[in-house]
This record gives C-alpha cells, structure tokens and sequence, in this order.
C-alpha cells in the first residue's frame, strides 16, 4: 500500500485545528463546539471505525469498544457469567476490569498507549473517555494515514 507514496521534501508541515481547518483555532469556535446542541461526536466516531482502509478486525475491535461489548471482566460479571470475585483486572492493580479501566486508567496497560504515542512522536493529552481517545488519536494520527493512502 506504501509503493505509491512520494514523500515531497518541499512541503511544509503545519498544525491544522480539526474543527476548523480552514481558519484554524478561535476560542469562539471552540465554545460553539462545546455548546452545540446537535448529535454527540460519537456518532461520527461510527463512521469513521469503518473505514475502508482499516482492517475489519480493528473496525470490529473500535466498535464493540464503543459500545462497552468486550467481554472484560466487569462486563462478565455483570452479564453473570463470572462471579463478583473475579472481577478484578488482570494487571494486578486492584481496580474492577472495565473498558475504560482496561484501555486508559490501568498503570499496566493503559500506559501502552503513551509509549504509542512517543513512538510516533505526537503530544497530546490523556483523555478520559474510549470516545474521546478514539476521536482524538483518529485526528491527530489516523486521518493522516488514510489521506495518504486515499
């Protein structure tokens, strides 16, 4: 899929603010984004799980990690397929194992993600929803990608 790429040594990279990438960052912009009244940025996450580019196993992974459907321990628990004993994470940390816990809070494997993002170089901060994760590595990583490939 990266035959076809010509990296151009010319061209200047530059910050581009997402929600609105032809003017770029206002405070004014921001607050009508965080004040509008329409539907919730998750449902545009739906969207772009589904990409033709991403594998099917990812697209499928992102998706039931929306919709709180991995089968964690928290969601065995509550679903009586695992006694209330067992629901701790598997880290060791002593936290009950849930979607959010597993993939963002856990000392063990939430951290996987900062090293992820010191490997591809991008700063940023930590978020503390799946949605907002998704939406912000999507932006600041992802859109990337498959505007290159498009």
């Amino acid at each position: 899929m990266l035959h076809n790429i010509v990296l151009q040594e010319h061209t200047i990279n530059r910050w581009r603010w997402i929600l609105d990438p032809i003017n770029g960052y206002s405070v004014k912009g921001t607050y009508q984004c965080l004040t509008m009244l329409h539907a919730p940025p998750e449902r545009g996450l739906f969207d772009v799980v589904w990409q033709k580019y991403v594998p099917s196993k990812v697209s499928v992974l992102a998706w039931r990690l929306l919709r709180n459907r991995l089968p964690t321990k928290g969601n065995l628990v509550q679903r009586r397929v695992l006694h209330q004993d067992d629901s701790l994470c598997v880290g060791g940390c002593g936290y009950i194992e849930t979607t959010l816990h597993l993939f963002l809070g856990c000392n063990i494997y939430g951290s996987v993600w900062i090293l992820i993002y010191q490997w591809l170089g991008i700063s940023f901060i930590a978020p503390d929803m799946v949605s907002d994760h998704l939406l912000q590595f999507g932006t600041c990583w992802g859109y990337r990608v498959l505007r290159i490939l498009s």
